[in-house]
C-alpha cells in the first residue's frame, strides 16, 4: 500500500490502484503513520506528497517488495519456451548490438512469446530501478559500487581509430599530434559531458576536436565515409556496427584504459530461475 501510495501521489488513485476502497487505503496509512510518528505523505496541489521520512523508506520497501514477488515468480517453474514474461534491459548501443541478437535469436528459436525491452536509464537511475524490479538487467562500462548490485563482466576491449579507406591521414606518419589534428566523431549515449576518450587525453593534458556529436551509432557508418571525421572505438563496435570494407582501421596513437562493459542485476534476483537463464544466454553469446 505504501509503495503504491508513493507512486500514485494520490490516496484516491492508490485505491483504484490497489482494487478496495479509499477509506481502507486511509485506514492503513493511518496505522503507518502512528507507528512511524510520521505524516508520511501530505496534501498537494494533485493529490499527496511524500515526507522526508517516505522517500527514505521507500528504497527498502520496494527491495522487499522485489524480493516477495520474485519468491512467489520462484515457485513457478520457468521454461522459456512457454514464459510470457516481459524482460527489461538497460544498455547503450554496442551493447545492444553484441547482446540482444542472439538472446532474440534463441527466444525466436524456442518459438518464445517472452518480450524483451531496452530502456536507457540515466546513470543514477539504475539502482533504484534494479531493485525495484522496473529493470532485470544493465550493462554498462563505468562501475556502480552499490552492496546490493552483482555484476560480471561482459566485454574487455581495446580501442582503435577507423576512418575511411581513401582518407588523406592515411598518407601521413601516424601518431598522437596527427591524432589531434583532426576532426574527431563522438557517439554517447549522454547528451553533454566527455566521453571515455576524451577523459583519458585530459588525464594526459591533450585535447581533440569533435567535430559531431551524436547519441546513437546508426549515422556512424555514413558519416565516416562522407567525411574526413575519425572515429576512436572498441574493436567490437568496428566487428559489429562498421565492418571492414570502405574502412581503414588505425592503432590508438596513445595509452587508455580497455573498454570494460558490466552486466548488473540486483542481488534479489539471483535465486530467479528466469533471470539465471538470461544471464548464462548474454554471458554464452560473448563466448561465441
Amino acid at each position: 500500500m505504501f509503495a503504491t501510495i508513493y507512486q500514485e501521489q494520490s490516496i484516491t488513485r492508490a485505491a483504484d490502484a490497489l482494487h478496495v476502497s479509499q477509506p481502507a487505503v486511509s485506514a492503513s496509512l493511518s496505522r503507518l503513520r502512528e507507528k512511524f510518528n510520521d505524516p508520511l505523505f501530505v496534501r498537494s496541489r494533485n493529490g499527496v506528497s511524500p515526507t522526508s521520512l517516505a522517500h527514505n523508506l521507500i528504497g527498502p520497501v520496494r527491495e522487499a517488495l522485489q524480493a516477495l514477488d520474485l519468491t512467489f515468480k520462484e515457485a513457478e517453474r520457468f521454461d522459456p519456451a512457454t514464459s510470457q514474461r516481459t524482460l527489461t534491459v538497460s544498455m547503450g548501443d554496442l551493447a545492444e548490438v553484441l547482446f540482444l541478437p542472439p538472446l532474440v535469436a534463441r527466444l525466436h528459436a524456442l518459438e518464445s512469446p517472452m518480450t524483451v525491452h531496452n530502456v536507457m536509464a540515466p546513470d543514477h537511475e539504475i539502482h533504484d530501478r534494479l531493485a525495484c524490479g522496473e529493470l532485470d538487467f544493465a550493462v554498462e562500462y563505468f562501475h556502480i559500487n552499490e552492496s546490493h548490485l552483482n555484476r560480471q563482466l561482459l566485454l574487455s576491449d581495446d580501442f582503435v581509430c577507423v576512418v575511411r579507406d581513401d582518407h588523406p591521414v592515411l598518407t601521413r606518419d601516424w601518431h598522437l599530434d596527427t591524432y589531434l589534428g583532426m576532426k574527431h566523431l563522438l557517439i554517447s549515449s549522454r547528451a553533454r559531458g566527455e566521453g571515455l576518450v576524451d577523459t583519458a587525453l585530459h588525464l594526459q593534458n591533450r585535447t581533440r576536436h569533435n567535430s559531431v556529436r551524436v547519441q546513437h551509432c546508426l549515422v556512424a557508418h555514413q558519416m565516416l565515409r562522407r567525411s574526413e571525421a575519425c572515429l576512436t572505438v572498441p574493436k567490437a563496435f568496428v566487428t559489429h556496427c562498421l565492418g571492414r570494407e570502405g574502412f581503414a582501421v588505425l592503432p590508438l596513437p596513445f595509452d587508455m584504459p580497455r573498454l570494460e562493459l558490466w552486466l548488473y542485476w540486483h542481488a534479489n534476483s539471483e535465486r530467479s530461475a528466469a533471470h539465471r537463464w538470461v544471464r548464462d544466454m548474454i554471458v554464452d553469446s560473448m563466448k561465441q
